[in-house]
């Protein structure tokens, strides 16, 4: 807590205020969406569906030597970022042009790697051959998903089900809602200026105006000073007292001094102790029920596949011995 104003600060997501930026933003963004994105194969079924770029014979459009760079190549790429994502480097020609650039570098590697002979080895082809079973795997899981979707119905019941049996998770404490002005320092200057804003507010001046116009937390001065709903123990122990000690809407506390400089609190409203109604929490609850049916679903379909599978545990033993036989050499040395 090294400012008063942090304390209501929310968070922002990744990608907030791109729209209408420049393609090096963009590029940017999409070089960071491809380290997150997990969406592989929705994204890859939709852009065909969307385009139909792939329905027609690829057309070239990056060239050196052999190396060559298509535009399926480039929308398959483009598959792995998030929607929003997509779409911006689709229209954006700088943005494909470096995509089809960073392919053709890497498929340049890998021509390398094929003729150097190294791509022949044992481990080269098993480590391939588990990068293809990982997307295809992937690309399953997304099919499997889709054809088992819980329906509405059945979402509906497990959610009312881990509500019932989770009560006490939606439980509020007593929440007050608060405005402040703050005038900063620890001077004689500042309580002195504290001190004349509360004799003004006793006298019948407005809270809002005179918080928008002399509150040094600029974070909610605009907003008259409104710093929202709180529980108890969010704030500094002097101003959670204020808080306490203040009884009836619109009541005005005499001006208390904290770390962050004078304060004078007005009580908005009080809000007693209750539990949150089901359809306050609905929302949340029924992605987490579609997400808990479907791992469940694929858990089932696993456990049926491993069931009565043969295990060889004296070669994964002699494995692992081998494994510490050779880290103990290496320590050794």
């Amino acid at each position: 807590m090294t400012r008063f104003s942090e304390l209501d600060s929310a968070d922002r997501a990744w990608n907030d205020g791109c729209q209408g930026c420049s393609s090096k933003s963009i590029n940017q963004e999409f070089e960071i969406s491809m380290k997150f994105s997990l969406q592989m194969s929705a994204a890859v079924l939709g852009l065909c569906v969307v385009t139909g770029s792939m329905a027609a014979q690829p057309v070239v459009i990056w060239e050196k030597g052999s190396v060559k760079v298509t535009d399926e190549d480039v929308l398959a790429e483009v598959a792995r970022a998030p929607k929003e994502v997509r779409v911006k480097a689709l229209e954006s020609p700088a943005t494909l042009t470096q995509i089809a650039q960073t392919l053709a570098a890497r498929r340049n590697l890998a021509q390398e790697m094929e003729m150097s002979g190294q791509a022949n080895k044992p481990e080269v082809k098993a480590q391939v051959k588990l990068a293809t079973e990982r997307l295809l795997s992937d690309l399953r899981m997304e099919q499997y998903d889709a054809q088992n979707a819980p329906d509405a119905k059945a979402i509906e019941d497990y959610a009312r089900s881990q509500y019932r049996a989770n009560t006490k998770a939606f439980e509020m404490p007593p929440q007050s809602r608060v405005r402040h002005i703050l005038i900063s320092g620890d001077t004689p200057e500042a309580k002195a200026k504290a001190e004349k804003l509360s004799a003004e507010l006793k006298a019948g001046a407005d809270f809002e105006k005179l918080a928008r116009e002399n509150s040094d937390d600029k974070a909610n001065a605009e907003k008259g000073g409104d710093l929202g709903l709180t529980t108890p123990g969010r704030y500094v122990p002097e101003f959670e007292e204020v808080i306490k000690s203040l009884k009836k809407d619109g009541e005005i506390s005499q001006p208390v001094q904290t770390k962050f400089g004078w304060h004078i609190v007005q009580l908005v409203e009080r809000l007693p102790a209750r539990t949150l109604a089901f359809e306050e929490v609905a929302d949340g609850l029924k992605q987490e029920a579609s997400q808990r049916i479907l791992m469940k679903k694929r858990l089932d379909k696993n456990n049926a596949f491993i069931k009565d599978a043969k295990v060889n545990e004296q070669a994964i033993k002699a494995m692992a011995e081998a494994e510490a036989k050779a880290q103990a050499a290496k320590s050794s040395k």
